[in-house]
């Protein structure tokens, strides 16, 4: 592995907590690596292993209440609208992405270790722990295969006959373990976590493991295999011991039952011990040169198609904890902002390939069967963020996942949509899982509506099908995958648009994700609409009408949009200057809060730019100044795609190094609490994952997507615009292999005013 300050994360201690292990994964596996010489733990993780089965929660009076709430909303009765929607009109919660359980491997050193590191090369996707130990040089590799896929651990040792070990599985969930000369084992079932109305989403004291079939989870099965030259293993104590082997290489792999998002994964599952034992077969029978020549070439065929350079210095050889460190004391390492950029990319690689599922609030990776906010799909803004890089640095291929996930979606929200609402179409609310959750949770607690009452993923997730088409140009994925979908979208929100007292078309009541204003002393939620959800409305009925162009079709949904479009309420400004975020100029309750949905058009939409609509792009100046630029991680990188939208580098720079303060580092001083933070606080963890806190990884990609806004845009015409958004301290550095919205491949290099540029 070489180093170039840009490629590399690396430490001169192991990980003292799973916010210092290192990432690695293939899109279905996923590891965890802490990297201790002496104690070696692997927190370990399959993308399919979810809580629950099929479910739909029936509501047959909601639609009765919705055009109740939408009537007491209109005379303006918002507190009583909002009673009725948190009272008749939701669901109960998403299910659970499950950790998996540990690996865990006991090395047999007597001796002090000396000259140690662990690195983790995101050029190659290996993992690397090197060091010394009773006169013996060490070296330990891991990566997870996708060609082959299963996960590889090879040890190797300077003397012949060094290495002893003991290893061993632990299960996160209630499983089997089973040891049986050179493998060990765990099999079991996941539980469901059930809910009753009024219940919080916090999952703990919920779970239930089903005792008959259909009351049983997603049945699941891994294995260990040790594949050790020379020497012995034998079990004992529970684990397997490994007696003076010249070389040890440990392979893993983990299958579930999962067999759809609308089957039961035991009544209709599918097999999944002999498929994983099979693939471990295979993997054993070639050399681990083999397996790790096979992964590398397969991850650089991604990850070579950009390349990112801001210079610098020596500095960027340093400790990745202590680049940090120093950067928090305000000393130059430009270099570590192309790490951070090229480290998101590897992330949606390592957590997001075709055929897997798509990333979730942490990726692939999550070390509890209590996590976070269920570590589902919150698609109020976090699974989007998760896909904005993605086509812009090339990586479209990595987006199929999500788009399976929406036309999955679109087929369970077409009963949400006529459950809760009586309308056409297909919806789907603020939270989805594996089972593709398409109802608004909520379970009637009393504020939930902030967040639960949110009829507008279905419309935001449609900007994704039609960005894929614009960084593809691929007409028969727009004609057969994306434009059905897109167009049932489009048929749910023209079902629902009413006349407000203006004659504009609206859609009541709405909400402005997890924000609330003050009105006659109280705080509230639900209002006649926002100007996200008129941006949203706007953005799907536009991004219909252009597929149609495109495709030449023309049918009664479409002639509809064409008439609606132009007759929707127009965003407003309010008495500060700002973009107003309501359908009146109310109090903000909190502003700073972290969620930018107002300012929807501006990013990741398209119908303000400081070129065709100064005035709005100066409102939107305005609401981001007063939204400070204090926040939360992934409210932190949503706010670099927006300032670089405005043409300001120096401001998202500002942004971007707010995003790579440290929370919890190991500096005396320096560490900030990595527990639940919903204002300030963000930033990230000494392995450059975000800090929310605590970990989500979207606001990794939301700050590498505001790194490509800065560094190139497309007008209109498809006019290519190199360094739109440059800080002034970029001073030189260069760009290859950035995609536009037009498909055209950029490279841009530049030292102080000289900027050359090659479209493709």
């Amino acid at each position: 592995m070489m180093n170039t300050g840009t490629n590399m994360l690396w430490y001169k201690q192991g990980a003292r907590s799973w916010n210092e292990a290192l990432p690695i994964g293939n899109g279905r596996l996923g590891a965890m690596v802490y990297g201790g010489a002496v104690n070696e733990r692997l927190s370990l993780n399959e993308d399919t292993l979810w809580s629950g089965y099929p479910t739909f929660y029936e509501n047959p009076e909601a639609p009765k209440y919705y055009k109740i709430a939408r009537d007491l909303v209109m005379q303006g009765k918002n507190e009583e609208a909002q009673q009725i929607i948190e009272q008749h009109c939701e669901g109960l919660w998403s299910q659970v992405y499950l950790a998996l359980g540990d690996m865990n491997i006991a090395m047999e050193h007597f001796g002090k270790i000396h000259s140690y590191s662990r690195a983790l090369d995101i050029s190659q996707s290996v993992h690397k722990v090197e060091y010394e130990c009773d006169g013996v040089r060490f070296l330990r590799e891991c990566f997870v295969s996708k060609p082959d896929d299963v996960l590889v651990l090879r040890i190797t040792a300077s003397r012949a006959g060094a290495i002893g070990l003991s290893a061993s599985l632990s299960p996160a969930l209630n499983a089997e373990v089973c040891l049986a000369n050179d493998r060990a084992s765990i099999k079991g079932n996941s539980p469901a976590y059930v809910w009753h109305y009024g219940d919080p989403q916090d999952p703990r004291g919920k779970i239930v493991y089903g005792e008959s079939d259909d009351k049983k989870g997603m049945g699941f099965y891994a294995e260990m295999r040790i594949l050790n030259e020379n020497g012995s293993v034998s079990r004992e104590c529970g684990a397997l011991r490994v007696k003076n082997a010249d070389s040890v290489t440990i392979l893993f792999n983990c299958k579930t039952s999962f067999n759809g998002w609308n089957r039961h994964p035991v009544l209709e599952g599918k097999p999944f011990v002999e498929p994983c034992r099979k693939a471990l077969d295979e993997a054993a029978a070639k050399s681990c040169e083999a397996l790790k020549n096979a992964h590398v070439a397969d991850h650089r065929a991604l990850y070579d198609r950009v390349e990112f350079d801001l210079c610098g210095g020596d500095e960027k050889y340093l400790p990745t904890d202590e680049r940090l460190y120093r950067h928090e004391d305000g000393l130059s390492d430009n270099a570590l902002y192309a790490l951070y950029f090229n480290y998101a990319r590897y992330l949606t690689i390592a957590a997001s390939r075709e055929g897997t599922q798509a990333m979730n609030l942490q990726g692939i990776w999550n070390n509890s069967v209590t996590p976070p906010w269920n570590c589902n799909y919150t698609i109020n803004i976090n699974t989007e963020m998760n896909y904005w890089p993605a086509p812009m640095v090339n990586l479209s291929d990595c987006c199929e996942p999500l788009i399976r996930l929406i036309e999955e979606l679109s087929v369970s929200g077409e009963r949400a949509a006529k459950a809760y609402y009586g309308a056409p179409g297909f919806v789907s609310h603020h939270n989805t899982d594996i089972w593709r959750l398409s109802t608004p949770v909520g379970a009637n607690k009393q504020g939930s509506s902030i967040f639960a009452f949110w009829p507008m993923s279905s419309g935001w997730l449609m900007r994704h099908l039609w960005e894929h088409y614009e960084y593809t140009r691929d007409t028969d994925y727009l004609r057969n995958r994306a434009f059905p979908i897109i167009r049932k979208a489009a048929e749910f929100y023209t079902a629902l648009l009413t006349e407000d007292s203006d004659g504009k078309l609206i859609l009541a009541p709405s909400t402005s994700p997890e924000n609330a204003y003050r009105l006659d002393g109280k705080q509230l939620a639900v209002s006649k609409t926002t100007a996200m959800t008129t941006a949203i409305v706007r953005d799907v009925l536009d991004i219909l009408l252009r597929a149609a162009g495109i495709l030449g079709i023309s049918d009664g949904v479409t002639e509809k949009a064409q008439s609606m479009l132009p007759r929707l309420k127009p965003l407003g400004v309010g008495r500060y200057g700002q973009l107003l975020e309501w359908d009146e100029d109310f109090e903000e309750n909190d502003v700073h809060h972290r969620h930018m949905s107002h300012m929807y058009a501006l990013h990741p939409a398209r119908f303000i730019t400081p070129e065709d609509t100064p005035d709005l792009a100066e409102a939107c100046r305005v609401s981001l100044t007063r939204r400070g630029d204090e926040s939360t991680g992934w409210a932190m990188g949503w706010r670099i795609c927006m300032w670089a939208r405005l043409t300001d580098g120096d401001h998202a720079l500002r942004l971007l190094d707010n995003q790579l303060r440290t929370v919890e580092g190991r500096r005396e001083g320096g560490a900030r609490s990595g527990e639940m933070n919903y204002a300030n606080g963000g930033g990230s963890y000494l392995n450059l994952l975000d800090a929310h806190p605590p970990f989500q990884i979207d606001g990794n990609f939301g700050a590498c997507a505001g790194i490509a806004e800065m560094l190139v845009k497309a007008l209109p015409d498809g006019t290519v615009v190199p360094l739109p958004a440059r800080p002034a301290s970029w001073t030189k550095g260069s760009v290859k292999g950035l995609r536009t919205r037009f498909g055209q491949t950029v490279d841009i290099t530049w030292n102080g005013d000289r900027v050359e540029t090659v479209v493709r």
